[in-house]
């Protein structure tokens, strides 16, 4: 597994693309696991403190009963929402973010730090309780439609960045 640090200093492009994908929306979907093996799949939204992907969610929630018991997840953050970008983000253009990877379970004392900090730049109070993650990657992949070929840019830690044009 790698970090979203390590991965955009492999490849900062794909990295940057990725990231303003999985931020210009309010809602990404994460798809976890449910203790039967069954998918779920849930609204959240991302975000990026000291240069790491993080996940949050309220206290009890499904997802993150989850992510404690079987870390794997995969998240797609398609910014169709109306073709505006939440405020505050920029457009990233048209195309889709997806990643696979594990959540790794930030401690409570260092949760609230983490989170002090995201919601501070958001300049509202953090939420006093909660779950945090950090996204170890396993792979990234964005997709969009360039002259009229749909293109398929994927990184993963073994294989590198791989890009395939289908027409």
């Amino acid at each position: 597994m790698s970090t979203w640090s390590s991965f955009e200093a492999a490849e900062p492009e794909l990295a940057g693309r990725a990231r303003a994908l999985l931020t210009a929306t309010t809602n990404c979907v994460l798809g976890t696991l449910r203790a039967n093996g069954s998918p779920r799949l849930s609204g959240i939204d991302p975000f990026f403190v000291g240069g790491e992907l993080h996940l949050g969610s309220m206290p009890g929630a499904r997802k993150a009963h989850d992510l404690q018991r079987d870390p794997r997840l995969a998240l797609h953050g398609v910014p169709w929402e109306s073709r505006r970008p939440k405020e505050g983000a920029s457009d990233p253009g048209e195309a889709d973010a997806k990643l696979t990877g594990r959540a790794v379970e930030i401690p409570h004392d260092e949760a609230v730090r983490t989170m002090a900090a995201h919601f501070a730049e958001l300049g509202v109070d953090a939420p006093a309780e909660g779950h945090l993650f950090r996204v170890d990657l396993e792979t990234v992949v964005v997709v969009f439609v360039e002259d009229d070929e749909l293109v398929i840019d994927r990184w993963s830690e073994a294989e590198g960045r791989v890009t395939v044009r289908r027409g």
